[in-house]
């Protein structure tokens, strides 16, 4: 972005655009509404009806796009950070089809689980996947970790294809982990909220340091930090974020990976600036995709991770060729 912009500037209208986003991922969908008739519904009560549906089913999924973009997006940027690895993502990784293999595996024993069974299903699994990635890997090349990460991921996808046909629970798992943000409830976001919110802010705490590591081990254990200690309590972070982002919605590929990218692009690479830019742009990201996927062609929707995909794997070959980043 323009460099004579300072950086309040830049988070002022990052943020102004996810307002609008958020006021266009309101008005539209199935069935479009005017920015008049919103403003009668909430402010003369006019429409009250249609007005308290949308309430109830449109904006829990528009706060759980902003929630789960968020999440990708600081995850994808720690991930890029500690494995030095300008591709590493939570999909990449492993994290997303272990967290996918945890949800259809407590889903095919416990069909009755709660929400927060499936969600602590799901961390395990990411913490599974992205263990035996890095574990494969052993080394910080780009293209090693893209092969672990294939490797890993399609086992762990084709096992718990296997659990959902011998258990005959494909339908329902399917629906759960295909990605999507159809049927999102406001219960639902109440309890992923927390979790999200409280892992955001310690990211946030721990920008700094992330900085650190992303330089080299010695830079940081020569100013003093503990880079095992530090490495496990940010794998834990991503970990958690994921895994509630997987919990919620499915697997959303890509969103950890452009997010990091765009954000170093917008406020440069201190990642006390930038942790919290992946915050905004992931969530508007995925805000603009789900608004996109309802609006292109109503009633019908088209599936976001398709709207991803076609964004995000030219961004994957582009980032691949130039073997590099984006510096502020």
């Amino acid at each position: 972005m323009t460099s004579h912009l300072n950086r309040p500037l830049r988070f002022v209208i990052i943020s102004v655009i996810l307002l609008l986003l958020l006021v266009c991922a309101f008005a539209l969908g199935a069935t479009n509404y005017s920015l008049p008739y919103l403003w009668q519904s909430l402010f003369d009560g006019a429409h009250a009806q249609t007005f308290t549906t949308l309430l109830e089913l449109r904006l829990p999924r528009n706060v759980a796009a902003l929630l789960v973009g968020a999440a990708l997006g600081v995850s994808g940027c720690i991930m890029q950070a500690i494995t030095r690895n300008p591709l590493a993502d939570p999909g990449l990784l492993g994290l997303s089809a272990g967290a996918n293999l945890g949800i259809s595996l407590v889903m095919a024993l416990i069909p009755t689980l709660s929400f927060y069974g499936i969600m602590g299903a799901s961390f395990l699994g990411a913490t599974l996947g992205a263990l035996l990635v890095l574990g494969m890997s052993q080394s910080h090349s780009i293209f090693k970790v893209i092969l672990a990460g294939a490797a890993i991921s399609a086992l762990l996808t084709a096992i718990a294809e296997g659990i959902m046909l011998l258990t005959k629970s494909s339908q329902s798992v399917t629906m759960w982990t295909s990605g999507g943000l159809i049927g999102v409830t406001w219960a639902e976001v109440k309890l992923v909220f927390p979790v999200i919110a409280i892992a955001l802010l310690c990211a946030l705490l721990l920008a700094k340091k992330v900085g650190l590591l992303s330089m080299s081990d010695e830079v940081g254990i020569g100013l003093g930090l503990n880079i095992k200690q530090t490495k496990l309590l940010l794998f834990l972070l991503t970990t958690l974020l994921t895994g509630a982002a997987v919990a919620l919605i499915g697997n959303m590929a890509f969103v950890g990976l452009i997010v990091p990218h765009i954000a170093r692009y917008v406020i440069g690479t201190n990642y006390r600036y930038q942790l919290p830019m992946a915050a905004l742009t992931g969530a508007g990201l995925l805000l603009l995709a789900d608004t996109l996927s309802r609006a292109l062609n109503p009633p019908f929707e088209i599936p976001i991770v398709a709207i991803l995909s076609i964004a995000g794997l030219p961004f994957f070959l582009f980032i691949v060729q130039r073997g590099g980043v984006t510096h502020d």
